[in-house]
């Protein structure tokens, strides 16, 4: 559409350049390119593929007074073209085929990056500030001596052909590749970190699976987080509801960037979601904020503030509010559930060595009772993975209970602990907990229990709740508690 709007028509060959145009961005030079051009096609006539020169951007005023009849007179042409100021470029870029910077100085113009951004070649004179570096590093485009038009000339015609007849590398592939290095969520990490380098860097990541009715929802809660993300990632299991759509939706609604990684084959098990999460996020923390689940907008903050004070916890996590299906509340807090097991432990905030923690909340329940209310240390996470191996996907129900004792269970772990339920826990009646053949259930509290029955610091009393519990499970089950 944008070719056309110029007269640029099929076999044409179009040159792009964007700035204030004045000495500083050598629009004079601009135009001496253009008029070598023209010279070298015959200008409008059609001895060869004729080149349209495009330029974006006011005019200075002085220019105006001493370029304004050259000017008009190659605009007379139909091959050189002057718009103006336009509010948005990304389409006047992916209609050229090759941008030129005849910026005499400058240090490093952003209309560069969103032309590499867009797949485009760069044609730039050397020695004329840090583009010439950024060409020489990525490889898409040609230096030239400072000033010399007529080299600009054949290396810009050169790249626009090639662009022009498919012969160029493949534009998107180029422009993703530089769009990851140079993208300006990139650029404003970058200064965050130098404003605030103890801020933590934190990942999002959203596994999914047909959780489509919920996942506008879940994104706006991550949205909504006071503290700064790094990243969000959806990680979708093969859903065959409207999951990914929706997400982009939400995404777009929001004006944030979120990255969908969809696999094609379910993969069968929610810790194997977790595994990938852990090793797509690309943050030294990592929330893993399951898709039908919401938060407090300062989940995030308060979880990062309960981590300055524990210079060696591995994760913290905070109290839930329970909701059903419809999002109506269920429990305001799973304080009392905690109390059954652990007193008072978890009433107030709290910092606690990991394998104490494993003894006291951990032996004889999981009392971390929803992933989406914890925050992880990325490294720590992964090491935990890598120790339980295939065994983590073993699990179907009490995987997230083994992680977490395998974590906490290290020399010198600690875990940071916010009482204020931060966190929105949406529990089905249909729940993957509720589905599980009953025996399986217990098999994996069983499961757990001889492994933390391993310490030797575990007491007898310990024990005797041990059992307690798989006792009041099996008669929930209406089991028996096979050789007991």
């Amino acid at each position: 559409m944008f070719r056309k709007q110029f007269g640029v028509e099929t076999g044409d060959l179009l040159l792009i350049g964007i700035g204030y145009a004045d000495m500083r961005k050598g629009f004079d030079l601009f135009l001496q390119l253009w008029r070598v051009l023209a010279s070298r096609t015959g200008g409008g006539r059609r001895r060869h593929r004729r080149v349209h020169c495009l330029w974006l951007g006011n005019l200075d005023p002085m220019l105006r007074t001493y370029l304004g009849t050259e000017i008009e007179a190659a605009r007379a042409t139909g091959t050189f073209h002057m718009p103006g100021h336009v509010p948005d470029a990304p389409d006047h870029l992916s209609a050229a085929d090759v941008f030129v910077l005849t910026s005499r100085e400058d240090p490093l113009p952003s209309v560069v990056l969103e032309a590499l951004a867009s797949g485009l070649s760069v044609v730039a004179f050397d020695e004329s500030g840090g583009i010439p570096d950024l060409l020489r590093r990525f490889g898409t485009g040609a230096l030239v001596p400072l000033g010399d038009v007529g080299a600009m000339a054949r290396e810009a015609t050169s790249l626009a052909q090639e662009c022009h007849d498919g012969r160029a590398t493949d534009r998107a592939r180029t422009g993703r590749a530089v769009a990851r290095q140079l993208g300006f969520d990139r650029y404003v990490s970058g200064l965050l970190a130098l404003a605030q380098p103890a801020l933590r860097r934190i990942s999002v990541v959203v596994p999914s699976y047909n959780y489509a009715r919920y996942m506008r929802q879940r994104l706006a809660s991550i949205f909504a987080q006071g503290h700064p993300v790094l990243e969000v990632v959806v990680l979708d299991d093969a859903s065959a509801d409207d999951s990914v759509q929706e997400a982009h939706a939400a995404a777009l609604e929001w004006g944030r960037q979120v990255r969908v990684v969809a696999q094609t084959r379910n993969s069968g098990s929610v810790f194997k979601q977790w595994q990938r999460a852990a090793a797509t996020a690309k943050g030294d923390w990592i929330w893993i904020a399951e898709a039908d689940d919401a938060a407090d907008p300062r989940l995030l903050e308060t979880l990062a503030q309960a981590l300055e004070n524990a210079p060696r916890a591995v994760l913290a996590f905070c109290d839930s509010r329970a909701v059903d299906s419809e999002g109506l509340t269920v429990s305001e807090s799973y304080k009392p559930y905690y109390a059954t097991t652990a007193g008072t432990i978890l009433e107030a905030d709290g910092l606690h060595e990991g394998p104490a923690f494993v003894r006291s909340c951990l032996g004889e329940r999981n009392l971390i009772l929803n992933v989406s209310g914890v925050l992880f240390n990325r490294t720590a996470l992964r090491a935990a993975m890598a120790r339980c191996g295939e065994e983590l996907l073993s699990f179907r129900m009490a995987g997230d209970w083994r992680l977490y004792i395998e974590m906490l269970n290290q020399e010198g772990a600690q875990v940071a602990y916010v009482a204020e339920p931060l966190n929105i826990h949406r529990r089905h009646g249909d729940s993957t907990t509720h589905r599980l053949a009953a025996q399986k259930h217990l098999g994996e509290v069983a499961r757990i229990h001889r492994l933390i029955g391993r310490q030797p610091e575990l007491l007898d009393e310990d024990r005797m709740r041990q059992r307690a519990y798989r006792a009041q499970l099996a008669e929930q089950f209406g089991l028996k508690l096979a050789g007991e």
